[in-house]
């Protein structure tokens, strides 16, 4: 009987409740709801919380927000994420991009299509060097602007072509009288390129007998032997330093001692002087009325060109004449004594 009084009962309520939400509805009133607990609240706060996003044209009501936030203080709910959860991913994405990009700092990068673009070389290949241009007349850097002292020794070709008493031609012209010799110099740097030369040379030149004939009798002009010719001098040396090559000016003036064979005619070497006290060339009368040796006065003009081949070895050749001071007051520039050298140099 009891059950079925509460059947009765249960079935009253509900019809009742219908009732009265059909009259709600007539009467334009909010739907009639349930009252919920705080457990069902926090079950609704789920789908908030799991990242569910709301139609941005809908707000949450403030009620909703009030009961959030005493939930959150006891610690059974999380606050709600105001950003976005792909925040991580992209954090993600990031590093990998950061480790790609690390692993190909490692690779080697392509060759560049503009050859502008390539890295320079070390100088002087690719690029300026450090040292300001040279305003001297130095034009390029070389081992040869580092010395301060050379010593030179030259084998030497000589060609002598003086006016010896009984060795003239037929027309009365000095015959060529060729040799071979050695040569030395000594050079110190005075200032950039302007050196001081102090030069000697030695040559001999081998002479055969000469004769001729005289009022129907052929005697002996010249005696056979060897001429010996020293010659010593100093002077100025300029240099253009074109680096490896080193061409050189030089003028000066010089003493040439010329050493004839003895015996033969009167004035020569050796033998009377002459009746206006004249001797040989190379030879001047002493008081005992002999023909001795003596010193010609002359001036010299020679030209060079160096290679260097080590730091402080250096090969070349050389070109020189000499010109007596008698032949110069005449004008008469026609060389006593020619050389012709190859040089071989040190440096220090």
């Amino acid at each position: 009987m009891r059950t079925q009084g509460s059947g009765q009962h249960s079935l009253a309520a509900l019809v009742f409740a219908l009732g009265m939400s059909a009259a709600a509805e007539a009467a334009e009133l909010p739907p009639w709801e349930p009252p919920t607990t705080e457990a069902e609240g926090h079950a609704d706060a789920g789908p908030a919380e799991s990242g569910a996003t709301e139609p941005q044209g809908e707000a949450k009501p403030a009620a909703s927000q009030g009961e959030a936030k005493p939930a959150a203080s006891q610690g059974t709910a999380k606050p709600v994420e105001t950003r976005p959860r792909v925040a991580p991913a992209a954090g993600r994405a990031n590093d990998g991009t950061a480790n790609v990009q690390s692993l190909a700092a490692d690779e080697v990068p392509p060759p560049p299509i503009d050859p502008n673009d390539a890295p320079f070389m070390r100088p002087p290949n690719n690029q300026i060097g450090t040292v300001p241009p040279r305003t001297r007349p130095d034009i390029r850097q070389g081992w040869s602007a580092r010395r301060r002292f050379a010593l030179t020794v030259a084998p030497t070709y000589a060609m002598l072509r003086l006016p010896f008493q009984g060795r003239t031609t037929g027309n009365n012209q000095a015959p060529r009288l060729h040799g071979a010799g050695v040569g030395a110099e000594f050079d110190v740097q005075a200032w950039r390129w302007i050196w001081v030369r102090a030069m000697g040379v030695y040559s001999g030149h081998p002479v055969g007998e000469e004769r001729a004939q005289m009022d129907m009798e052929v005697v002996r002009t010249a005696p056979p032997g060897t001429i010996h010719v020293m010659s010593y001098g100093v002077g100025p040396v300029f240099a253009l330093d074109l680096g490896r090559f080193l061409p050189l000016i030089e003028v000066g003036v010089a003493g040439l001692r010329v050493v004839t064979p003895t015996g033969g005619v009167t004035g020569q070497r050796g033998e009377a002087c002459m009746a206006n006290g004249a001797c040989d060339i190379g030879l001047k009368c002493n008081s005992a009325r002999i023909c001795e040796v003596t010193t010609i006065g002359e001036m010299y003009l020679g030209l060079a060109v160096d290679l260097l081949v080590r730091r402080h070895l250096s090969f070349g050749a050389q070109f020189r004449y000499n010109v007596r001071f008698a032949e110069l007051k005449s004008l008469n520039l026609t060389p006593g004594y020619l050389l012709g050298t190859l040089r071989l140099t040190v440096r220090f």
